[in-house]
Parts: structure tokens; sequence; C-alpha cells
């Protein structure tokens, strides 16, 4: 069964307005979604045992150039155990721009695998890119839900976006919003259970 439900989330100061909360519901998924920058506050994804349980989602400049990622740290076109690869590579993690190629179509990003759990997330997007963020700052003085502490690389983000600095590189995906244009970009978060 799915349900979605919208309650009263907060007031915005200086008369601002309301945040509503939407609630996105079915039988293998919960996300709790508020309407101020369309922003994710909750998701629950059953694992192979159906035990549902919080998946955290988020909390270098290019200078004009786009380098091929083939045979560099980059490289992240097939599977890799992201701790190990870090250490491979002596990375401090990453927090950077790949470029997809693409259309404004929607298009494959990414595909994420949890051995432990069996959970898997896969992003398609019709954005030209997505930052890759591997939660470099985390340094365990932050704490979650539940006590949950979050050392550092214990989460990472996937941000689908248009490129840094397109509106500076000719040559880059356009990025300005012209008067009378439409922005229409959707990002679609698939989970399953592998």
């Amino acid at each position: 069964m799915v349900s979605v439900t919208r309650a009263v989330f907060g007031e915005l100061p200086l008369g601002g307005g309301t945040v509503e909360k939407f609630r996105l519901q079915s039988d293998l998924l919960r996300v709790d979604i508020i309407s101020w920058g369309c922003t994710i506050t909750a998701l629950e994804f059953k694992d192979r045992q159906g035990r549902a349980s919080d998946v955290v989602l988020g909390f270098a400049d290019l200078e004009g150039e786009v380098a091929p990622v083939q045979g560099t740290a980059f490289d992240l076109r097939k599977p890799v155990e992201l701790g190990k690869h870090l250490q491979d590579f002596h990375l401090n993690g990453f927090d950077h721009n790949f470029c997809l190629k693409g259309s404004k179509e929607k298009h494959f990003c990414a595909r994420v695998h949890h051995a432990a759990s069996g959970r898997v997330l896969e992003v398609h997007t019709t954005q030209p890119g997505v930052q890759f963020y591997t939660g470099n700052f985390l340094d365990g003085t932050l704490n979650g839900k539940s006590g949950a502490v979050y050392p550092k690389h214990s989460g990472f983000c996937l941000e689908t976006q248009n490129w840094p600095d397109a509106v500076n590189q000719p040559h880059f995906p356009p990025v300005l919003l012209r008067p009378g244009e439409e922005y229409d970009h959707t990002t679609w978060f698939k989970f399953s259970v592998a």
C-alpha cells in the first residue's frame, strides 16, 4: 500500500510562510520531505531481513577543464569498495563534480550497493553532473538519530547539479535561466535490495 500525508512542519520567520512536511510511505520505504528547499529530512528503507532503518542522506574546482577519469582515482565507473579505494589511492575523500554523459532527458547517474544490508540505490537525473561528497569533515562530534555518531567518511552525498563554474565556461552545459524560461530538472532515487 502507498500513502502520502501532508502536515505543517513549521513557520518561516518574518511571515515568510508555512513549511509543510510530506510523508511518502509504502511497504518498503518511508521518506519525509519538507517544502523548504524540497529537503529530505528522513528516509527509511528495508534491508534483506525486512528491517526498516534510517538511511542517512547528506548533511576543487574544475577551472574549465573536463578531465578523463580512466586510470585515475576518480574512475568509479565500475564498482569499488569505497573505503578501500580511498586508502589505495591515499585520498582524503571526494568532494568533486563528476560530468555525466547525457542530455536533458532522464539518464543514469550512479549505483551504490551496501553489501552488509543488501540495499541498493540507483540515481537517475536530467542534470549534467553529480557532486560526490564522502563526509570528509565529519569527525565524530555530530550525533544523529538514536545517538548515532558520524566519524569521517561515515556517509556520502550524491548531489545532482550543473557543472561548477558553468556560467564562466562557454563549453560547459548552459546554466543561466533567462526571463520567461522554466527551470525543470528531476532526480530519481530508486531503492531496492540485492
